[in-house]
């Protein structure tokens, strides 16, 4: 008869150190036993007890200067909210990767959630009610695009479908990857998808 499942081992104490925005400290997020703290210069640690922790969410959450930024949210039993991305703020459109530091972080925070807050549900993609808004969205800006495209035909300005052909080829792919990437759906915390983890430091 088979045993019950290994728990993955956990490591004493993992850092992962970042700033989410120029309205938030740099923040060293610490692994330590049943807690996750957060220290930065704004005081004492502040500490979270990985046993209130009831989900965590990862989402692809690009922007114009950052094409490749990730986002890891925690929901805690009182409602309270925790995240940071896997780049660090560092000025005006400045902005430092650390995807390594990042990944390996959300894997052992999910390894540590297993043996603590064994009820924790883990969640990937935008929420139902964005996702759905975001399609409906997609969908009527390439419908304005095309029946643009066919108002310059009938009008004789066919020249100009140039110019809606590019927006749509900008626009449509960049669409279709965050809707592909944030399609809500749960996981297991052994089988995080990889399209929801940076593949690696790039330039931002």
């Amino acid at each position: 008869m088979p045993g019950p499942e290994p728990v993955p081992a956990v490591p004493a104490a993992t850092h992962y150190a970042t700033r989410n925005d120029a309205f938030s400290p740099a923040t060293t997020w610490v692994i330590d036993g049943t807690q996750l703290r957060a220290q930065d210069a704004g005081g004492p640690p502040r500490a979270v007890a990985l046993a209130d922790v009831v989900e965590v969410r990862l989402t692809f959450a690009p922007t114009r200067p950052e094409p490749n930024r990730f986002r890891c949210t925690l929901l805690t039993r009182s409602g309270g909210r925790l995240g940071w991305f896997n780049r660090t703020y560092q000025g005006l459109g400045d902005f430092r990767d650390t995807s390594t530091g990042y990944t390996e972080f959300v894997r052992a925070l999910h390894a540590a959630l297993v043996c603590h807050a064994p009820a924790c549900r883990f969640v990937a993609g935008a929420s139902p009610a964005r996702y759905a808004v975001s399609v409906g969205a997609t969908a009527f800006v390439a419908l304005v695009i095309v029946v643009a495209a066919l108002l310059l035909v009938i009008n004789g300005l066919a020249w100009l479908i140039l110019i809606k052909l590019v927006l749509l080829a900008v626009f449509l792919p960049n669409a279709v990857r965050w809707l592909t990437r944030n399609r809500p759906r749960p996981y297991a915390s052994g089988a995080i998808p990889p399209e929801l983890l940076p593949d690696g430091p790039r330039r931002i």
